[in-house]
């Protein structure tokens, strides 16, 4: 990239960071360093990322940052809090360019894959989870709420962000599909079990009666609960069954790990956690499909060389 085009935007993302993040000068340089390293790595291996020795700034995107990612945590032994950190500050700049310079984000919606050593950290093995659809459950307001939370996060793979903000549902659909109703007026129709769908009936007419509910997430005052307070009940029921507390997040991937085990392929898997890219499951996949993986990308053209040095 021109080192004078450079130094104009890193002289105006700077200004950036000082007048409208407010940042301290030790964080301004934290941001700018960060790219810096990025872009000198971008310079000196841009033939064995196929991009061009001119290369622009929007040129470069995930799969840059994934070589990045795998040279430092690699050559230079970063932990993943660091590498985490740089990550940050690198879209915090694509922020910028796109919100100043109108230059388009290619790495948006990037994140940084989960430690496959974090996920399911717990132990809980698969049978142990899947007893808990077969309890009988406790029928208070609470009782009903914990397995809901159940079947969205382990069942339908949603998150708590997602589950907090459903308001509403319609259980009568066919084929034992539930139309979830969500606060942007949206909808989105899942499939549940014939038991469960039976929890929801019950639990529409216990909150139908609380004085005041216009939510589907309430206590028994007619309050709306919090997506902590949720995690509070997860955590509860998990106790309740001689089970360790979870967090939701770790549930999930645990549900996908579980049902790529019980052979869901990667396509499945895809939908049930509604992404649009693999690269999204990248944590979650078994040894054979990382296998398949490396293969590939050691055959690919515009990977001419499995490891950058």
């Amino acid at each position: 990239m021109d080192k004078a085009e450079l130094n104009k935007i890193m002289d105006l993302y700077k200004s950036h960071l000082q007048v409208k993040k407010m940042l301290t000068p030790n964080s301004i340089s934290l941001y700018l360093n960060s790219i810096n390293m990025f872009v000198n790595f971008c310079d000196r291996f841009h033939k064995k990322l196929a991009i061009s020795e001119k290369w622009l700034i929007e040129n470069l995107g995930v799969r840059e940052i994934e070589a990045f990612i795998q040279h430092q945590m690699t050559e230079h032994n970063w932990k993943r809090s660091t590498m985490v950190t740089c990550i940050s500050c690198i879209k915090v700049f694509y922020q910028f360019l796109s919100e100043s310079e109108n230059v388009k984000n290619p790495i948006q919606h990037f994140k940084f894959p989960r430690d496959f050593n974090e996920i399911g950290k717990q132990g809980i093995e698969i049978s142990k989870i899947n007893k808990l659809f077969e309890f009988s459950f406790d029928k208070s307001l609470k009782g009903h709420q914990q397995r809901l939370l159940l079947e969205f996060i382990y069942g339908l793979g949603m998150s708590l962000v997602k589950i907090i903000r459903i308001r509403s549902a319609v259980p009568e659909l066919d084929d034992w599909q539930v139309r979830l109703y969500f606060k942007d007026s949206k909808f989105r129709d899942v499939p549940f079990s014939p038991v469960s769908i039976k929890v929801l009936k019950s639990y529409l007419k216990l909150i139908d009666n609380i004085e005041g509910c216009q939510s589907f997430w309430v206590d028994e005052n007619g309050k709306n609960l919090t997506s902590a307070q949720l995690q509070n009940i997860l955590n509860k029921y998990f106790l309740q069954h001689k089970l360790p507390a979870i967090n939701a997040n770790e549930l999930r991937d645990l549900s996908v790990q579980h049902f790529s085990g019980e052979g869901a392929d990667i396509r499945s898997i895809q939908a049930l956690r509604h992404v649009k890219q693999l690269r999204r499951l990248q944590s979650l996949k078994d040894a054979s499909f990382d296998d398949l993986q490396k293969k590939f990308k050691q055959k690919h053209l515009r990977n001419l060389e499995s490891k950058i040095d």
